[in-house]
């Protein structure tokens, strides 16, 4: 048996426009930028479904080109409780099975479906949101590898740190505030927050303030703020990364976009991008606009103004780019309605 094996090829939830459905049957209500506790609830577990299937064809895939079973780990994935919170270790795991069978590093299968195989069930699942630094857990080397050399332009290499402390609790505690005061003014934000997000990855570094990936979804990626300013910094950026998650759930039933890679202005980043990263920026914006109007005008004291402007500056302008030059899908379409409604509640059109 050689390690260098050939597997059967196998498509993976990364790229717009790759191994959708046909989107029959799918619910209108999935396809808006308007929170819902609701339908986060139904698309995340039609989501979970859709990564049993993909994980069984891996592990099919795998076991055909390494003729070797899995029938242990085989069982684990039939067994999938839907109803819970699936650990980005999960999606870690089927990712780097992925990568490896299209590379045809033989060795990575073998080691990859060890690692698999030693995840006892309790770590299948996250039913509670936990907090912790960068570099903690063996899954997430093939990810830091990726973050760390990622290119931008105009930006020098991205710097991703662990924090290399023993004490997280200052963190911790201004996480669950954050997410406390999202309740209080958004009720649906914040039940979509709790129905993706079940891990907090604190870094150290520069040239990124945050990520999240169909790679290891459920977890979110910060930079680690001043504690003075860490409440303020999550109530941000939980509520973009979630919505990063959110809509990279949507895309894995409907591409939305039927041209996803023509490159046009960003309404965040300097450099152009293309046109699925506008709408997701301009979908993510569509969110911080909404949270931010809500905690601004209940809570004055937070100072979140300024950040408020800019967040409806941006939405405005990348809301503008979608409607001159998307071309969307019927799903698309109502998407993209649903952001020209927000844009007139916001009064940025």
């Amino acid at each position: 048996m050689s390690a260098a094996a050939s597997y059967p090829s196998v498509l993976m939830n990364s790229t717009p426009g790759e191994n959708r459905s046909s989107g029959v049957g799918l619910p209108d209500d999935w396809f808006t930028a308007e929170p819902s506790a609701q339908a986060a609830g139904a698309l995340a577990q039609a989501w979970r479904k859709f990564w049993q299937r993909q994980a069984t064809h891996a592990l099919e895939a795998a076991s055909e080109g390494m003729n070797r079973k899995v029938c242990r780990l085989m069982h684990s994935v039939d067994a999938l409780d839907f109803k819970r919170r699936l650990s980005p270790r999960m999606i870690a795991r089927l990712a780097a099975l992925m990568d490896a069978m299209s590379n045809e590093d033989g060795y990575g299968v073998f080691d990859t479906l060890q690692a698999w195989m030693g995840d006892k069930p309790e770590q299948w699942y996250l039913d509670e949101c936990l907090l912790e630094s960068v570099a903690t857990q063996d899954w997430e080397g093939p990810l830091l590898r990726e973050i760390r050399s990622t290119q931008v332009a105009g930006v020098a290499s991205l710097e991703c740190f662990p924090l290399l402390e023993d004490d997280l609790s200052p963190y911790q505690g201004a996480l669950l505030q954050a997410l406390d005061l999202i309740r209080q003014v958004d009720q649906e934000m914040y039940a979509e927050i709790q129905t993706h997000v079940g891990l907090v990855k604190l870094f150290d570094g520069r040239g990124i303030e945050g990520l999240s990936t169909p790679k290891a979804f459920g977890a979110i990626w910060l930079k680690a703020p001043p504690h003075e300013n860490a409440v303020v910094w999550f109530l941000e950026h939980l509520v973009h990364e979630c919505s990063h998650l959110h809509l990279n759930a949507m895309m894995a039933f409907d591409p939305l976009l039927k041209n996803p890679n023509e490159i046009n202005r960003s309404p965040i980043r300097p450099d152009p991008r293309p046109m699925f990263q506008v709408l997701h920026a301009t979908f993510v914006l569509s969110r911080n606009t909404r949270v931010h109007s809500r905690l601004h005008a209940r809570y004055p004291e937070l100072n979140l103004g300024d950040a408020l402007q800019e967040f409806s500056s941006q939405f405005e302008s990348g809301l503008s780019v979608l409607k001159d030059f998307m071309k969307p899908t019927p799903f698309g379409q109502k998407l993209l309605d649903s952001l020209n409604l927000k844009a007139e509640a916001f009064n940025v059109v």
